[in-house]
């Protein structure tokens, strides 16, 4: 009988503590959600949104050729010129022993068959000398090509006269920028990939044949369009939210979006120009949240 009693007792003094816990923590709730969140906010702008393609890609010269002797064989006595430095059509390049046992003949000049600059000497004195074997690579710099390759899906995409931006690692602080002049009529067959260049201006000579070129292919550009920071826009339900702040109450709005750099994304519809966006502390909202904000 004891036993029983006290396990009443435990009973109910159980359902006392588990309704007095479930009470506070409704308590506990209601006061958290009558706090306004802190956000931040901005207003919805107009600006110009491009798309783009990124690409890796090579830089050879405008101009750009490999010296072979045409007809000297024979062993290399020295170069006349140094990497770098600029030469003209015509100029030697280097000077050829053609003498054999016995006999003793003139040294045989290379000349350059184009002007520009010397980029490459690939022989070292008393190398063999032969007309299947280049001496030295020269290039005009003034201006340069970069070559990409560009896959299948994205041909409809590419076309001459296109901007773009390139970069290289030896220069990371540097944009150069050119346009697309050439896109190849041939796939590779393996690959499936088309050959596209790009000509980018080079006074100064900074970019060197060789060096490879990180490119960005502007191939659409949306201008004096509604845009607001990538943030803004959230995925709820297969649905595109943004955030709106109507006297500190942020109430949901679903927009269409269209283009999308780094930094902002279009809309499409959804927004009017310069409502209040909520693009800080968007994540943890919901519909008709009280919110406190300030304004970047």
């Amino acid at each position: 009988m004891k036993k029983l009693v006290w396990f009443i007792i435990i009973v109910a003094v159980g359902i006392v503590v588990f309704r007095i816990v479930k009470k506070v923590r409704k308590v506990e709730e209601q006061t958290k959600a009558e706090v306004p969140m802190e956000v931040v906010i901005e207003n919805v702008q107009k600006g110009n949104i491009a798309q783009i393609l990124k690409y890796t890609g090579n830089i050879v010269g405008q101009e750009q050729v490999q010296v072979h002797p045409i007809e000297e064989t024979g062993r290399l006595i020295k170069y006349l010129v140094k990497e770098g430095d600029r030469i003209s059509k015509g100029d030697v390049i280097a000077l050829v022993d053609r003498s054999i046992k016995g006999l003793n003949f003139q040294p045989a000049k290379i000349t350059s068959p184009i002007s520009g600059t010397v980029a490459m000497l690939f022989l070292d004195k008393g190398a063999m000398i032969a007309p299947q074997i280049p001496i030295a690579m020269i290039a005009n710099i003034s201006k340069v090509k970069v070559e990409i390759q560009v896959v299948e899906k994205e041909f409809t995409k590419i076309k001459k006269g296109q901007f773009a931006k390139i970069k290289v690692d030896a220069y990371p602080n540097k944009i150069f920028t050119g346009k697309l002049t050439e896109f190849s009529p041939a796939v590779n067959p393996l690959s499936k990939t088309a050959k596209c260049e790009i000509l980018v201006n080079n006074p100064q000579h900074l970019l060197k044949p060789g060096m490879f070129a990180r490119v960005e292919l502007v191939v659409d550009e949306h201008k004096d369009i509604l845009i607001v920071p990538n943030k803004t826009v959230l995925q709820r339900k297969d649905k595109e939210i943004v955030f709106v702040s109507i006297e500190n109450i942020a109430k949901i709005k679903e927009v269409k979006t269209g283009f999308k750099d780094e930094n902002y994304t279009e809309i499409i519809n959804g927004l009017e120009l310069g409502e209040s966006i909520v693009v800080l502390g968007n994540y943890e909202l919901k519909d008709s949240s009280k919110i406190v904000s300030n304004k970047q």
